[in-house]
């Protein structure tokens, strides 16, 4: 009885998973851009820890996005284009 009652989430969109998945691959890069930045050199440079923590926050968005893209879509939708726009500005660090 309390199955019923329970509301169904909403099917996320098909075109949101793929963006999602898209977006794991440069994560799934990531050691070979620090392999190739001299950033690691250099152990007290601050963007020595970028590098090493930004696949987190990167993981992090993705799975967020993907938890709200049923009840809140705008948020999922800047969550993932505020992430590809820290993808730029990582490539450019």
């Amino acid at each position: 009885m309390e199955e019923n009652n329970k509301q169904r989430r909403p099917r996320i969109p098909l075109w949101f998973g793929i963006t999602c998945a898209v977006s794991l691959i440069p994560v799934l890069a990531w050691p070979w851009m620090i392999a190739s930045s001299d950033a690691h050199n250099e152990p007290d440079n601050l963007a020595n820890l970028l590098l090493l923590t930004f696949p987190v926050y990167a993981v992090l968005s993705i799975y967020l996005s993907y938890r709200t893209i049923a009840d809140r879509p705008y948020i999922a939708v800047i969550l993932i284009a505020m992430l590809w726009l820290s993808f730029a500005a990582m490539w450019l660090l």
